[in-house]
C-alpha cells in the first residue's frame, strides 16, 4: 500500500490484475466468471533496468507461461511512462 500513496516500489514489489468475465444474470444482476488472464507487474532494477525497474507479464487462464516477447513488454513499459512520476504504475491509493 505504501507504493500505492507514495509512487515509490522497492525491488520485490509486485502487482497483479485479475481480468474476469462478467456474467448477467437472469434478471440482469452482474457477476464474476472465469479468470480470463492476469496482468502482473514486478519490480527488479537490476533486471529490468531498461523498462523503468519493471517487468511486465501476460498469463492466460491456468498458465504459468507469460504471453509477452521482450517486444510486447516494451510496448507495455512504452504506456506506463505516462505514470514515471507515480512509480510507472497507474493505480493510485484512494483515500477512505
Amino acid at each position: 500500500m505504501k507504493g500505492l500513496r507514495t509512487g515509490i516500489y522497492p525491488d520485490g514489489a509486485v502487482i497483479a490484475e485479475e481480468m474476469l468475465e462478467f456474467l448477467v444474470g437472469d434478471k440482469g444482476a452482474g457477476g464474476e466468471g472465469h479468470r480470463v488472464l492476469t496482468a502482473v507487474m514486478v519490480k527488479d532494477g537490476n533486471r529490468y533496468s531498461t523498462t523503468g525497474g519493471w517487468g511486465f507479464g501476460h498469463f492466460d487462464e491456468g498458465s504459468k507461461q507469460n504471453d509477452l516477447d521482450a517486444k510486447a513488454q516494451q510496448a507495455c513499459y512504452q504506456c506506463h511512462t505516462s505514470r514515471k512520476d507515480h512509480g510507472y504504475v497507474f493505480t493510485q491509493y484512494a483515500d477512505r
